[in-house]
């Protein structure tokens, strides 16, 4: 297994085997549609090669027309046969059907093989997407720590590089050299010395293809990053564009952009220039190697060891010589890029490993155990030291503590998104090491202040974790909610649109929304993790009451730094640096002179202060409506 930023610019060639392998073993579920497409390239191109054999024939009669007598043939010789104008008439009408009928049939299989050529690479490409999007959102979240989201979404998309690799593969590799072939067998055939005339220039431009695709190959690794980064930027100052708007800083993301992406079309610029000058020696040798055929040609036919028909036959085919070494160079070239692409989307594929399946979560009531539960983001640097706590079925329990306690960690340790060092987790007697990601996320519920309101109805946002949830569980669910007031608001209730990250509806909405959504999924275990900390105090009441209305009541975890959302729990837990500094019933620690009873002071304090300033304002008010 790789990790997506491992690999090293020119470490792997674009012609990896482990990418041949990925598109062998998903081509091969469709065996019978590349034979299909396989046959029609072969159709069309052999239809192809004929034409030139149409064209002597025709030219011959007509210069036949020219001619007094039939020359005496003398040995070696060459000599075209006189023809009366009703004779060559016959022969022109039959060439001209006969090229009507190839060409209209050659086009006709081409069609095909294109159209079943792209029906099937649609179809791979569609599997690896996929497949490659599965399995990213199946990778730890340690991956997505040190990722770009725009940067991997990216690199996802280029497995849209299938398609033109398909196409090489089955509709032009094969039929370009049996071209090659062919041509070469045809013109052998009839004139051996015009045949050597013709290929004498194939040795130095094969040479000069072969250089110009490997050095337009190089800093395809560096070129395609260039491109990741400048998605990333993009999506990056999109998504916060209201913190770009207050800083002032559209123009600084602009320039920033600018400097990006002049860097990656310079490197583009650099491989168009490269390319360029190979193209230009290719070129002179391919016009060279024509007029050859042409001056070398016409003079066999003075010597009246070529026809007229014969040289433009051999002219013909030249074209057609040099047309598949040319489509087979920038063939190369184009599949260097399209590999590339490809191998970046397939190394992020084999990326990994992915979270374990494990075992399903058995039934229970919603008991939590940590169990001497160490763990740590980066080596030698613990975070949870010993953790031991424990959550009752159907009780509230309140996570508190100073901030990067570890309140969070430990949650983020309950819904496995990472492994402990060491220790136990169990949920209802059972070890979370044995369960499997998804059946543990299945059964516990989070509401968090950062959670995500997807592009959508609003219906769609809530039945999200639970999909089958029917009409009217959604309703029911959005109005204990206490989102009643919203579905009046909004123009089409919970078929209203919203945008990304929850764009039209306040912040109370938004944490209101979350919390129907767990009333649909009817979690085992909640977790609150700062679920009310961007919210004022008259918006927070509502969602605790909100909360109170879940039943039956499902065992809660609230993370928190207020005392107001603590202070209606059965059970409060105080970390600190990683360990249980104090726990006990809210009473029982207000008691005392440890961490909760300040925090609860404090809070009391200021609680009572907003209190009295809006009593104040209500009386300031009811005194300026009586004057």
């Amino acid at each position: 297994m790789t990790d997506a930023r491992s690999e090293e610019p020119g470490a792997e060639s674009p012609f990896s085997r482990r990418v041949f392998r990925v598109l062998f073993d998903l081509a091969r579920q469709h065996r019978r549609q590349f034979l299909v497409v396989s046959l029609f390239s072969f159709l069309y191109t052999g239809l192809d090669l004929l034409q030139p054999l149409v064209y002597r024939r025709a030219i011959n009669d007509v210069a036949g027309l020219f001619v007094g007598q039939t020359i005496a043939a003398a040995q070696g010789a060459a000599v075209v046969a006189s023809r009366t104008p009703q004779e060559t008439l016959r022969t022109l009408i039959e060439s001209v059907a006969m090229l009507f009928a190839i060409g209209l049939s050659s086009y006709y299989f081409y069609q095909r093989a294109s159209y079943y050529g792209a029906r099937v690479a649609s179809h791979i490409e569609s599997k690896l997407i996929v497949d490659t999007f599965g399995h990213v959102l199946r990778l730890p979240l340690t991956f997505f720590n040190r990722q770009a989201s725009a940067g991997l979404a990216k690199r996802i998309d280029q497995c849209d590089q299938v398609a033109p690799v398909v196409h090489a593969f089955s509709q032009q590799i094969a039929p370009e050299a049996m071209r090659l072939v062919g041509i070469c067998a045809i013109m052998l055939t009839q004139n051996w010395e015009m045949s050597l005339v013709s290929v004498c220039m194939l040795p130095p431009y094969i040479w000069l293809a072969r250089r110009s695709a490997l050095r337009t190959r190089a800093n395809l690794d560096p070129y395609y990053q260039l491109w990741e980064d400048i998605s990333a930027r993009i999506a990056d100052a999109i998504g916060a564009v209201k913190t770009v708007k207050l800083s002032g800083a559209e123009a600084r993301e602009e320039e920033r952009l600018r400097a990006q992406s002049i860097r990656a079309y310079d490197v583009y610029l650099e491989r168009i220039r490269t390319a360029q000058r190979y193209y230009i020696s290719q070129n002179a040798l391919s016009n060279f190697s024509k007029s050859l055929v042409l001056g070398y040609g016409g003079w066999l036919v003075l010597r009246h060891r070529l026809t007229p028909g014969d040289v433009v036959m051999f002219a013909a085919y030249l074209d057609r010589l040099y047309s598949p070494i040319d489509a087979l160079n920038g063939l190369a070239v184009s599949l260097q890029q399209n590999l590339t692409s490809l191998r970046r989307a397939v190394n992020l594929r084999d990326t990994g490993p992915v979270e374990a399946q494990g075992q399903p979560l058995k039934e229970g009531q919603g008991r939590v155990e940590f169990r001497d539960v160490r763990f740590g983001y980066v080596p030698g640097r613990e975070v949870l030291r010993g953790l031991s706590l424990t959550l009752e079925p159907g009780k509230i329990t309140a996570l508190a503590g100073p901030s990067g306690a570890g309140k969070t960690t430990t949650a983020d340790l309950l819904l496995k998104l990472f492994e402990p060092w060491s220790g136990e987790i169990l949920v209802d007697g059972q070890r979370l090491s044995e369960a499997g990601c998804s059946a543990i996320r299945a059964a516990i519920g989070v509401v968090a202040t950062d959670g995500t309101v997807f592009r959508g109805t609003l219906a769609e946002n809530i039945r999200y974790k639970r999909p089958q949830a029917t009409d009217e569980e959604v309703r029911a669910a959005a109005m204990a909610a206490d989102l009643g007031r919203a579905l009046e608001r909004l123009p089409e209730g919970l078929a209203t649109e919203v945008g990304e990250k929850g764009v039209g509806l306040s912040a109370g909405e938004r944490q209101r929304l979350q919390i129907a959504r767990m009333l649909v999924d009817r979690p085992r275990v909640l977790v609150l993790d700062e679920a009310t900390a961007n919210l004022d105090y008259a918006t927070e009441l509502e969602v605790r009451a909100a909360l109170e209305q879940i039943s039956p009541r499902p065992t809660m975890l609230i993370i928190a730094h207020r005392y107001t959302m603590m202070k209606n729990a059965d059970y409060v837990y105080v970390i600190n640096e990683g360990a249980v500094a104090e726990h006990g019933p809210p009473e029982k620690l207000m008691t005392g002179d440890g961490w909760f009873a300040k925090l609860a002071q404090q809070s009391t304090n200021g609680e009572a202060a907003v209190l009295e300033a809006a009593a104040q304002e209500a009386a300031v008010q009811e005194t300026a409506a009586q004057e």
